[in-house]
């Protein structure tokens, strides 16, 4: 897999495959809004806070769907609660885009799939 991977102090628990957000000290915790442009990348690995956690914050990762999605069109992803991913609407900083396969074109809620995270650096119109 292509991937650029940085290391970053858990403020609160991470759950593994989990989007992050960084915060006002550069620790990460859990994202959870869409329209906010901290989101840094995905967490490989679950941890409690103070942990040490590797992050990718460009290139292929697993996430998590937040709901049923097609990937084949739902391709523009963006956070929703608990760190997991939604197809990206207006106002949304997409984070990534879907890579289905011939293997997986779907996901349902909790189903992990790929993604080329990309962090957006600016809103969906």
């Amino acid at each position: 897999m292509n991937q650029i991977i940085k290391t970053f102090v858990c403020a609160s628990a991470v759950t593994e495959f989990a989007l992050v957000a960084i915060d006002s000290d550069g620790k990460i915790a859990v994202a959870t809004d869409p329209t906010a442009n901290t989101i840094i990348g995905v967490a490989q690995r679950a941890g409690d806070a103070g942990d040490v956690v590797d992050v990718v914050i460009s290139g292929e990762s697993r996430v998590i769907a937040g709901g049923s999605l097609t990937l084949t069109s739902a391709t523009v992803l963006a956070v929703t609660t608990g760190g997991k991913v939604q197809a990206a609407a207006s106002s949304h900083y997409p984070v990534g885009f879907s890579l289905p396969n011939i293997n997986q074109t779907s996901a349902s809620l909790n189903e992990q799939f790929f993604i080329l995270f990309n962090r957006g650096l600016a809103p969906l119109a």
